[in-house]
């Protein structure tokens, strides 16, 4: 995911900066189970990509520390703060399983 132009200026993405997923990785739509990629990936401004998994666990824990420290000053719901930190957690536990599994077929085990 690039992070500037072609000639070095910072892209501006207004409020939301796009953050960077697995290919085959979505959130289900409340209702039906399901989100069209499209749709998904537009309104969430992701950019999919498979990020070194040193970028993407840094990537990871950027985003956990921001939601952590608007948490505290949120007025959600108690409710709503469970499911969020559930959500890190399952995050942390996919990144986890990644870091100990083991090398693919041609990687070279660190």
């Amino acid at each position: 995911m690039p992070d500037e132009e072609a000639d070095g200026t910072p892209l501006d993405y207004g409020l939301v900066s796009p953050i960077g997923l697995p290919s085959d990785g979505l959130i289900p739509d409340p209702e039906t189970g399901r989100s069209g990629r499209a749709e998904y990936d537009g309104y969430f401004r992701i950019v999919r990509e498979e990020p070194d998994l040193v970028r993407w666990s840094q990537s990871c824990l950027e985003v956990q520390r921001q939601i952590l420290a608007d948490l505290d000053n949120s007025d959600l719901s108690a409710e709503d703060r469970n499911d969020i930190l559930a959500g890190c957690l399952v995050v942390l536990h996919s990144t986890l399983e990644k870091w100990l599994a083991p090398p693919s077929v041609g990687e070279v085990a660190a």
